[in-house]
């Protein structure tokens, strides 16, 4: 699978002025992924998504939609980005 495939099963819920959210946004951008941002702020929906999905309001976090049915939800700017690197190293090695 490549890695513009593996980044549509990705949705990051955020605000704009999250400071912690902007981190990510960066790291996102800096790995030069195609990740679904969804702001919590301007858009209700994403909100309630979150609560119902992850349990919490908290952002950043992200959505991952798994192979097998399943969503993981992670949350904190560090554990995200290090699960990103972690996911795009992979499929450089794997191409």
């Amino acid at each position: 699978m490549n890695l513009d495939m593996k980044t549509t099963k990705l949705s990051l819920y955020h605000y704009q002025a999250c400071p912690f959210c902007a981190i990510t946004r960066e790291a996102i951008k800096h790995i030069d992924l195609n990740i679904a941002q969804r702001d919590v702020l301007k858009e209700p929906n994403y909100r309630s998504e979150l609560i119902r999905g992850g349990g919490k309001p908290q952002v950043p976090c992200l959505k991952i939609e798994k192979e097998n049915g399943t969503t993981q939800w992670l949350y904190e700017s560090r554990d995200i980005i290090q699960y990103l690197q972690n996911e795009s190293a992979l499929l450089e090695i794997m191409n």
